[in-house]
């Protein structure tokens, strides 16, 4: 059944080209041609400031494309899509006839996280073509002193890293879209709530108590961190905390995803 659900989530996604387009699509190309302007800028405005390039620092970048929440736009406009597209179009009635509401949402939230994948990974795709950039413009490029299974496991950290914060974002959305049944809500109130997160917790990077991993962009930034660390680079003051911070990130997705589904499931559908 969430099978079935998946492919019609994934289904109505390839036919929404633009708004699929403008929630996970443009941040690579954002990516892209923002690391391009930066190479430009660095090498025929600034004069070569750094006399060496690292593409596996940059792709390594590339992976926390959404962790800021302004950035996090795109990836909320898309989750309200999904989960909020239903009360905009009324058609729920039509759809809860062939599916049961829990694997419903399991296959939305399941469809969300396949595509905002695809997109960190282009999004680390793109930053690393800007690091090839780099080398040719340098000639001279920098490798991380570390093995290949290292390097692999840092970039595995940084895509979870981002990957669990946009779970997150995605399962807040959804909660506020059951409860407010309207996709605007949903786009305001998880970008207002990020921004105030954000606001709050400077003073969590720190990295001074355990208890900033709390905010979810604190927890997502002591992944990366510990996987930077891990491809060489430089000590971070969070680096510590970071299996407390994918614990949490872990626990908010759950609390948050468990709340909108035992709202969901009693709600009165009936003129939806």
């Amino acid at each position: 059944m969430i099978i079935d659900a998946l492919r019609a989530e994934l289904y109505k996604l390839s036919r929404n080209r633009w708004s699929t387009f403008w929630a996970f699509g443009f941040m690579p190309l954002f990516a892209l041609g923002m690391g391009v302007i930066e190479q430009a800028a660095y090498h025929f405005y600034m004069g070569d400031l750094l006399p060496y390039a690292a593409p596996l620092h940059e792709s390594l970048g590339g992976l926390a494309t959404f962790s800021a929440s302004i950035f996090q736009l795109c990836g909320i406009a898309g989750a309200a899509i999904i989960f909020g597209g239903e009360y905009r179009w009324e058609t729920w009635r039509a759809a809860l006839t062939r599916v049961d509401r829990a694997p419903i949402m399991a296959a939305k939230m399941l469809a969300f996280a396949i595509a905002i994948s695809i997109s960190l990974l282009l999004c680390g795709v793109a930053r690393l073509i800007v690091g090839f950039i780099d080398v040719g413009l340098t000639g001279y490029a920098t490798w991380p002193p570390v093995d290949p299974g290292a390097i692999a496991l840092a970039h595995l950290m940084g895509f979870s890293a981002t990957f669990l914060q946009m779970m997150v974002t995605a399962a807040f959305v959804m909660l506020v879209c059951v409860v407010s049944r309207a996709m605007t809500a949903g786009i305001v109130a998880a970008l207002l709530t990020l921004v105030a997160c954000e606001i709050a917790s400077i003073r969590g990077n720190m990295g001074d108590e355990l208890i900033w991993v709390l905010f979810p962009n604190i927890a997502g930034e002591a992944l990366r961190q510990a996987g930077n660390i891990m491809m060489g680079g430089r000590d971070g003051l969070l680096a510590g905390f970071a299996w407390q911070g994918a614990a949490a990130l872990v626990m908010w997705f759950i609390l948050l995803s468990a709340a909108a589904l035992a709202l969901f499931t009693r709600q009165d559908l009936s003129k939806e």
